[in-house]
């Protein structure tokens, strides 16, 4: 039997992660906006509808059609038709007995929206705009570790504005990839860059250990830092494969 193209995109998954990106700002077209309204179950559109700025609305929309959209891209499932349901702190999952065991995580902020599509494993993505912040060092100060905020203490200008945000956004994958929450104590991180290769140490109060994660930082653009966490179930060290979307195809 001559197997499906979504059977050939979940078996792609199992040596790859995918990252969806777009830019909720471009996507504009009113036909367009409403297909991807259409697409919102009924706890998504009283979301949509709650928001009270227009931007944030947007951005609601594009990305969480964006999530729908691309899933359906590795099973035999109508956008629309996606089910989840949320865990203990937030996080949502696929409804499912009869699927691929997707698993998936949802980023946006301004001029971004990204999703990662992986098969079993863990996944978190943080996605931040490279901007300016008055209070960075006292965000550091709460959420980095000693050695972090040593080390960015060290920075000034556009690398004090990266370092800070590379902290950042592994913070915030590693966090998501777990769905454990805002409590998390992050302080208790370390992450160490070496060139493209990123490792995480853990204080002796995390039951976590380093050698189950992979990380990876992607530039999509000169404005934005996005940040990836996988924990390894099977096969270490994943591609992590980059694919911008398009609603209008």
């Amino acid at each position: 039997m001559k197997k499906s193209r979504y059977d050939s995109s979940t078996e792609v998954l199992q040596d790859e992660a995918h990252v969806w990106f777009v830019t909720p700002e471009s996507v504009c077209d009113p036909v367009i906006l409403q297909r991807c309204h259409a697409l919102l179950d009924a706890q998504e559109r009283r979301q949509f509808a709650r928001f009270f700025h227009a931007d944030d609305s947007h951005r609601y929309l594009i990305s969480h059609a964006l999530v729908r959209s691309v899933l359906s891209y590795y099973a035999d499932v109508a956008p629309s038709s996606w089910c989840f349901e949320k865990g203990q702190h937030g996080r949502p999952e696929i409804v499912s007995d009869s699927l691929p065991h997707l698993r998936f995580n949802l980023t946006h902020t301004t001029g971004m929206a990204a999703c990662i599509v992986t098969l079993n494993d863990d996944c978190g993505i943080d996605a931040e705009q490279l901007c300016i912040r008055s209070n960075a060092q006292g965000v550091a100060e709460r959420m980095f570790s000693a050695l972090e905020l040593k080390q960015l203490m060290r920075y000034e200008g556009r690398a004090f504005l990266e370092y800070f945000y590379e902290c950042w956004t592994l913070r915030e994958a590693y966090v998501k990839a777990r769905g454990i929450g805002i409590s998390f104590p992050t302080r208790q991180l370390t992450f160490n860059r070496e060139g493209s290769q990123i490792s995480i140490r853990f204080d002796a109060q995390i039951n976590d250990s380093g050698s189950h994660w992979h990380f990876q930082l992607i530039r999509p653009n000169s404005t934005h830092l996005t940040a990836i966490a996988l924990r390894h179930s099977g096969k270490l060290n994943k591609r992590i494969r980059t694919h911008p979307f398009d609603f209008t195809e």
